[in-house]
């Protein structure tokens, strides 16, 4: 939720008066860009503003914009913004700043006057988003390098200097002692630079197997990297399947073992791999009164497919007792299909299924 003291803030970037009710309002000014020659610095334009303690009846901005925001009403909006200023009096009384955001904060001083000091470090004009001060040499500090150059060319002792064209046309000497350290960081910096290469053109063909392998890993850039002899230990392991331990043929005992078990294949001492079996769907025979029925007629109204043979007859009982004449009518990929009611015609299954919607089920017509 946007509080009371940050949307100030967004108001004043497109606003020059916000009023706080029963509190004041903040009036801006734009004020033009100041240039400060002796500290060599440029402003941009920006916001000024002032507190007047005068402005507190509410002219609606700052309430309609809180209630816009964060989708409350009216009156909600209107309690909120009096209790932050109930909140920023207590503050006040116990002689503590009252900071909002992007604006400024406000004191009491020794008189008990309510004070406004306005944030220097955020810019409120729109248009001036983005710049910065601007710092530039001072006059004074140019005069200065000017004259202290001249006094080093009257100076015997400088032997050797060079001289640069300035911005306003005017020579400026370089100190031989700068160009010294310029040109002393250049080695430097080529140093740091030829040498690695020059050690890992020795090191690599020399001390590693890259060129031989053709294989180029991280340890070989490691001078201090030991690599031992690569042995090759050879190590006798036979592929053995545990099986449980019973007298009885293969397909017996896995009929036997439960959906859940899984046979453990053993590799060696230390790899076992677990193998699951999977049976095939077996057709349970059922009897023809209530298991399964086979549909003499052409058209089945199919209302559900289980899986399981308990649900699908708790279908048909379902069914029975709203009278339709359901039946089983066959299994198909291991789903028992359950059928509401058979049909000569495809019009009779139609009506069928719409009894069958009309008792809250969802059926389709099966043709045979």
């Amino acid at each position: 939720m946007l509080t009371t003291d940050k949307l100030i803030g967004e108001l004043l970037f497109r606003h020059n008066c916000v009023i706080v009710p029963d509190f004041g309002g903040f009036v801006a000014r734009q004020t033009s860009a100041v240039i400060d020659y002796a500290k060599g610095t440029m402003q941009p334009p920006r916001k000024s503003l002032l507190f007047n303690r005068q402005l507190i009846n509410n002219d609606g901005l700052l309430v309609a914009e809180l209630a816009r925001t964060n989708e409350i009403s009216f009156d909600e909006a209107f309690k909120l913004v009096q209790a932050t200023v109930a909140g920023w009096n207590d503050t006040l009384k116990r002689g503590e700043r009252v900071t909002i955001e992007r604006v400024g904060f406000m004191f009491h001083d020794r008189e008990k006057n309510l004070c406004f000091e306005q944030d220097r470090y955020f810019n409120l004009l729109l248009e001036s988003y983005g710049l910065g001060s601007v710092h530039f040499i001072a006059k004074e500090d140019l005069e200065s390098v000017q004259e202290g150059a001249k006094i080093r060319t009257l100076d015997p002792a400088v032997e050797e200097t060079k001289t640069q064209p300035g911005d306003d046309g005017k020579n400026v000497i370089e100190h031989p002692a700068a160009s010294g350290n310029r040109r002393m960081w250049k080695y430097v910096a080529a140093a740091a630079c030829i040498l690695p290469i020059a050690f890992y053109s020795i090191w690599i063909p020399t001390k590693t197997d890259a060129i031989q392998s053709g294989v180029l890993s991280i340890n070989d850039f490691n001078p201090f990297h030991e690599t031992g002899e690569a042995t090759y230990v050879k190590k006798n392991s036979e592929y053995k399947a545990t099986f449980p331990s019973v007298e009885q043929s293969f397909e017996d005992e896995v009929n036997a073992t439960p959906e859940d078990e899984v046979f453990s294949i053993q590799v060696d001492d230390e790899l076992n791999i677990p193998v699951r079996v999977e049976r095939p769907e077996v057709e349970t025979p059922v009897t023809p009164s209530t298991e399964h029925v086979v549909a003499t007629k052409s058209f089945d109204c199919i209302v559900g497919c289980f899986s399981s043979q308990s649900n699908a007859q708790n279908m048909i009982s379902s069914l029975k007792a709203r009278g339709f004449d359901a039946c089983q009518v066959d299994i198909s990929n291991g789903l028992y299909r359950i059928s509401a009611g058979s049909a000569a015609t495809e019009e009779q299954a139609r009506q069928i299924i719409a009894n069958v919607n009309a008792q809250g089920f969802n059926g389709w017509i099966l043709r045979h």
